[in-house]
């Protein structure tokens, strides 16, 4: 029997059976889900699907669009994860989209848990690397995989992490007064504007790691990293103006951390630029991050695209186009 069906927010305890047994990232929780939905305000849900003993789940958030609807992944590392192989997955998949009247669809696909084979692979589009580190490894191998300009900076990690704060309520006084400035200072993208009661209600969950430096004020940076007992991911860094001298022993901290709790990944994500490079120089895996970018009813959207002077042929941009910063 073949089952399709989409759990709302307003049900965490069947979210959260849905996910039992599935290899899955904080990404894909309620308590992520939710919390994102705190910001965009959009329908968010799980869509679930099983056939024959085989469970495949996604986090999925509606968007309308002069009455017609298209879906999207809420912000952070989800993307579709299950149980076991389904070949044709994807023929389920696109029958659940024609059902639902989507317009089309933005995706991600986790590359830690990759269910990329199961779709064409004109609709999937790499944009980024991530580097994740094997947590399962000894420290001493995970030292040794360490750039050595990284090593020269961990010399004195001892002294330096005796200092640090794990103290939530301090830290996410910090955030919430410094998370604005930080991301426009860094001119990150406007996804990483969450509200601050997106941020205060990831801060208070059991599986969050908050770890402060101190400087002249009581906090100077906070690294902040969110896991399951499958994969932790470091979500973002926040500093204050020119002072980023902790940042590799946050980090740090974090591998340690995580691994006495034997969380065997830690995905710290990706970047451009410098960012990358700070990522890199750990000395993880380099996994491709791709997306799913999907066309479900092509009339509508080439309608769309043409009303707001965008180009329904193109898809290595913004998807899709008639919701791009142009428009």
């Amino acid at each position: 029997m073949i089952k399709h069906e989409r759990i709302p927010l307003e049900s965490p305890s069947e979210w959260k059976e849905a996910l039992g047994g599935i290899r899955h990232s904080f990404g894909h929780t309620w308590e992520h889900c939710y919390a994102m939905h705190l910001t965009t305000g959009l329908k968010t849900y799980l869509y679930c699907f099983e056939s024959s003993g085989a469970r495949v789940v996604c986090p999925i958030m509606e968007r309308e669009y002069n009455e017609y609807k298209d879906i999207t992944k809420p912000f952070g590392f989800s993307g579709f994860v299950g149980n076991a192989d389904c070949p044709e997955f994807s023929q389920h998949w696109q029958d659940f989209t024609t059902r639902n009247s989507y317009v089309c669809g933005y995706l991600g696909l986790n590359p830690i848990f990759d269910y990329g084979n199961h779709f064409k692979a004109s609709e999937i589009f790499h944009y980024d690397n991530i580097h994740v580190l094997d947590l399962t490894f000894s420290l001493d191998q995970l030292l040794t995989n360490l750039s050595a300009g990284r090593r020269r900076q961990l010399k004195d990690y001892e002294a330096v992490s005796s200092r640090f704060s794990m103290d939530k309520s301090i830290l996410t006084d910090f955030v919430l007064a410094n998370h604005v400035d930080f991301f426009k200072r860094k001119n990150a993208p406007d996804f990483y504007r969450l509200s601050d009661d997106t941020l205060s209600f990831i801060f208070s969950q059991p599986n969050i790691l908050l770890v402060g430096a101190p400087g002249a004020e009581e906090v100077q940076t906070v690294a902040v990293f969110a896991y399951t007992p499958d994969v932790a991911d470091y979500l973002f860094n926040i500093s204050l103006p020119s002072d980023g001298r902790y940042s590799a022993a946050l980090v740090w901290y974090g591998v340690n951390y995580l691994k006495s709790l034997k969380v065997p990944l830690l995905n710290l994500g990706g970047g451009s630029g410098g960012v990358g490079e700070f990522k890199r120089r750990f000395g993880g895996r380099t996994l491709a991050l791709k997306c799913l970018k999907q066309v479900y009813r092509p009339d509508i959207y080439e309608t769309l695209c043409r009303l707001t002077g965008s180009d329904p042929d193109e898809k290595t941009g913004y998807f899709p186009s008639y919701r791009g910063p142009q428009v």
